[in-house]
C-alpha cells in the first residue's frame, strides 16, 4: 500500500513538471482566435470616405470681364498700362490702356481721306454746276434758235426765192435737231450730277463712318470700371503667365477681371474621372492658401454639365464646380484668393 502511494505521488510530480514546461509555448491569445471573432471585429470596423482634393478661386457672381477690343485694323495690341493688381477699382476709373500710336496713325490717315473726299466734292460740284450751267444756256439759245427757224420757215413760198425757202425749211429741221440734242446733253449733265453726288455722298460718308469708328476705337483703348472691386490680371491660355504692361496680346483675349466684392463663391475645377462622387449639396471643408490655419464650410452649389479643357493642365477633361460658403470672420476674403476645397467623395 505505501509503494502504490508513492507511485501515484511520483505520477502526479511528473504531471505538474510537464505542465509547468510546456505552459510558455501555450497560444495565450487563442480566445481571440476563436472562429468568428475576427470577422467579427474587422466588420465593425468604421469605413474611411474618400476625400477630393479640388483646386479653387475666391469669385463673385457679379463681375466685369476686361476684353483686348476690336479697335482699328490691328488684331493685336500692346497692353501700355494697367491699374496694380489688387487695387480697387471704382466705376468709371481706367484700369487699362492699351498703345494708342497705331490707332491714332490710322485716325491721321482717315482726316486725310476726309479732306480729300471734301475738297473733291466741292471741286466737282463746281464743275458739275458749271456743265449744267451751260447745258442749260445751250438749251435755251437752241430754243431762240428753232424759235427763229420756225418764224423763217413760215414765210410761205409765193413770197420768197425758191432757194431760200428750201433753205429755211432745212434750216428748221436743223434747229429741231439742234435742239434735240441740247435737251439730251442737259440730260446726261444732270444724271452725271446727280451720279456724281451720290458716288461723293458714299465716299463722305464712309470716310465719316470709318474716321468715327477709329475715334470711338481710341476711346475703347482705355477700358474703364463699370462696378466696384479688386482688379485680377487674366494670363495666356497657353503659358499661364499673368499678362503685364509691355506684352502684345490678341483681340478678344482676357486679360483682366473686376469681381464686386458682394455675392461671393468658390470656383474649383474636378476632374472627369471623380465627377460622379460628388453631388449638388455635398458639404466642403475650405481653407485659404494665405490662412490656412483657419477653415471654414461650404457646400456645393453647381457642378458643370460640359467638360471643358485646360490647356496647361494636359489632355484631360475638367468639370466646372461653383461652391457657396458661410463666410468666417476670422478670415479676410477677397476674390481671387486662392482656394484648397476638400470634399468627401463617395466610392
Amino acid at each position: 500500500m505505501r509503494l502504490n502511494r508513492n507511485a501515484k505521488g511520483v505520477n502526479w510530480c511528473q504531471t505538474m513538471l510537464m505542465a509547468a514546461l510546456l505552459l510558455p509555448f501555450s497560444p495565450i491569445g487563442a480566445a481571440s482566435e476563436a472562429p468568428g471573432l475576427s470577422s467579427n471585429l474587422s466588420s465593425n470596423k468604421p469605413s474611411v470616405a474618400e476625400r477630393l482634393l479640388l483646386t479653387g478661386k475666391i469669385s463673385s457672381v457679379k463681375s466685369q470681364s476686361f476684353m483686348v477690343p476690336k479697335a482699328g485694323d490691328a488684331w493685336r495690341y500692346q497692353i501700355q498700362w494697367m491699374l496694380p493688381e489688387g487695387s480697387i477699382a471704382k466705376p468709371g476709373e481706367t484700369v487699362v490702356i492699351f498703345d494708342k500710336s497705331q490707332l491714332a496713325n490710322q485716325i491721321e490717315q482717315l482726316e486725310a481721306s476726309l479732306l480729300r473726299v471734301t475738297a473733291q466734292e466741292q471741286s466737282q460740284s463746281i464743275d458739275l454746276t458749271s456743265s449744267v450751267l451751260q447745258a442749260k444756256f445751250d438749251l435755251k439759245q437752241k430754243v431762240s434758235e428753232l424759235e427763229k427757224s420756225q418764224l423763217d420757215a413760215g414765210v410761205p413760198a409765193d413770197y420768197i426765192a425758191a432757194k431760200d425757202y428750201a433753205e429755211n425749211q432745212f434750216n428748221l429741221m436743223k434747229a429741231k435737231s439742234e435742239l434735240a440734242k441740247a435737251k439730251q446733253s442737259l440730260k446726261e449733265v444732270l444724271d452725271k450730277q446727280m451720279a456724281s453726288n451720290a458716288q461723293l455722298a458714299i465716299d463722305k460718308s464712309r470716310a465719316n463712318l470709318e474716321l468715327a469708328q477709329a475715334l470711338n476705337g481710341l476711346e475703347q483703348l482705355a477700358l474703364k470700371a463699370e462696378i466696384k472691386g479688386p482688379l485680377l490680371y487674366g494670363s495666356d491660355p497657353w503659358s499661364q503667365k499673368k499678362y503685364a504692361v509691355g506684352d502684345t496680346v490678341q483681340i478678344g483675349r482676357l486679360i483682366a477681371s473686376l469681381p464686386a466684392m458682394e455675392e461671393l463663391e468658390v470656383v474649383a475645377w474636378v476632374n472627369e474621372v471623380d465627377v460622379d462622387k460628388i453631388a449638388i449639396g455635398h458639404p466642403v471643408t475650405l481653407r485659404l492658401d494665405s490662412q490656412s490655419d483657419i477653415s471654414f464650410s461650404g457646400d456645393i452649389k453647381l457642378i458643370g454639365r460640359q467638360a471643358q479643357k485646360q490647356v496647361a493642365w494636359g489632355s484631360s477633361n475638367w468639370f466646372k464646380v461653383e461652391i457657396r460658403f458661410e463666410p468666417d470672420e476670422r478670415v479676410k476674403i477677397i476674390p481671387g484668393m486662392s482656394v484648397l476645397v476638400t470634399a468627401a467623395g463617395q466610392i
